[in-house]
């Protein structure tokens, strides 16, 4: 094959075409053969002539034979070529049929659900898999600190969150503590982190606390307790809805894939990384085949956002699925449901 061959810009009936090819396959799951795609889209051309046009596109590695005897699919290149054309006149309009249950999302109380509800929903309108990945536990806003007595030396150091969340973490001392003890540092604790991020009580909050004189109570030992339960900075969690989805789906089960999503359901630091390395992008990321840069990820796809509280990015969610995405359903019900997760981060946060 030609090199250069490769790299040559389509013309406008060359990139017409490809969209429709791989529009239909995508809406088919079948490979595309000239005679019948010629009678379909009522074409002009002959079939010779789109024969030739489509050996073309297959020598420029947009489109490929499963089959000798078959039609073409797309490459991932293919599918490269379609969504930057789907994304150059991107405009997501309310009115495109797309239902986001925002209600949903709203009227859950606790930040668990809240997740739950979103992957879920993700999951039911694009028909593969919804997954999100959680703000990191130093965005957390304090509400509620309680220190409860495990024995002599061992306390249970429960953080509740502005969100209902409830961090759970083990601490123990080397000194006996009474109940009423820990009481006075579980009000002295509330009353001065109460309204304080995580990572401002780390950053600030600890050492100006160190400094203050406080009467009648020891201060420090309720401070230490603090600072060895919020010392470490936890791993974001990922939820993720679907999967089943992918298993009605006739590619999806073939070899390759079927161990992408067995890696996928056993490993999910493998998706937490894709999201991690798409957290920095603005607006839609969309990674295709290839693109996923993991040898135990093959023929799938990902759409995926981040959401952000403010102006900062906070976490990412988006759907999973195989290359063969229904991309111009995925792309606007991903990013608006990033920017409704973002209203809610923001709006919760004041």
């Amino acid at each position: 094959m030609d090199e250069n061959i490769t790299e040559r810009i389509l013309d406008e009936r060359e990139a017409s075409i490809l969209r429709a090819i791989v529009y239909e396959y995508i809406s088919t799951g079948k490979p595309v053969g000239s005679r019948s795609f010629v009678q379909k889209y009522s074409l002009t051309l002959s079939p010779a002539t789109l024969r030739n046009i489509m050996y073309d596109l297959e020598q420029l590695d947009y489109l490929m034979q499963p089959h000798t005897s078959a039609g073409r699919i797309p490459t991932d290149k293919g599918y490269r070529y379609y969504v930057n054309s789907l994304l150059d006149s991107y405009e997501f309009k309310r009115s495109d049929g797309i239902e986001v249950k925002e209600d949903a999302i709203r009227k859950e109380l606790q930040m668990d659900k809240v997740f739950i509800a979103i992957t879920r929903m993700l999951s039911n309108v694009s028909r593969y898999a919804g997954i999100i990945m959680t703000p990191k536990p130093d965005y957390t806003v304090v509400k509620r600190i309680d220190l409860i007595p495990l024995d002599s030396n061992e306390i249970i150091f429960a953080l509740v969150t502005r969100h209902g969340v409830v961090i759970n973490k083990k601490v123990t001392v080397s000194a006996s503590i009474t109940q009423d003890n820990l009481y006075e540092y579980s009000r002295y604790l509330t009353n001065e982190l109460c309204g304080y991020q995580l990572n401002e009580i780390r950053d600030s909050i600890f050492g100006r606390l160190r400094e203050e004189k406080v009467s009648g109570m020891d201060k420090d030992m309720a401070l230490d307790i603090a600072e060895l339960a919020l010392g470490g900075s936890e791993e974001a969690e990922l939820y993720i809805d679907g999967i089943e989805n992918l298993l009605r789906i006739p590619e999806m089960v073939e070899e390759n894939r079927l161990n992408s999503l067995l890696n996928i359901i056993e490993e999910k630091n493998i998706l937490r990384e894709m999201l991690v390395n798409t957290m920095e992008n603005e607006g839609v990321k969309i990674l295709i085949g290839s693109e996923i840069l993991s040898s135990k990820v093959v023929g799938c796809s990902m759409v995926s956002t981040s959401y952000k509280k403010g102006n900062i990015r906070v976490g990412v969610l988006g759907v999973f699925g195989p290359t063969r995405m229904d991309y111009e359903k995925v792309v606007p019900l991903v990013d608006y449901t990033g920017r409704i997760v973002s209203d809610y981060f923001t709006k919760m946060t004041k």
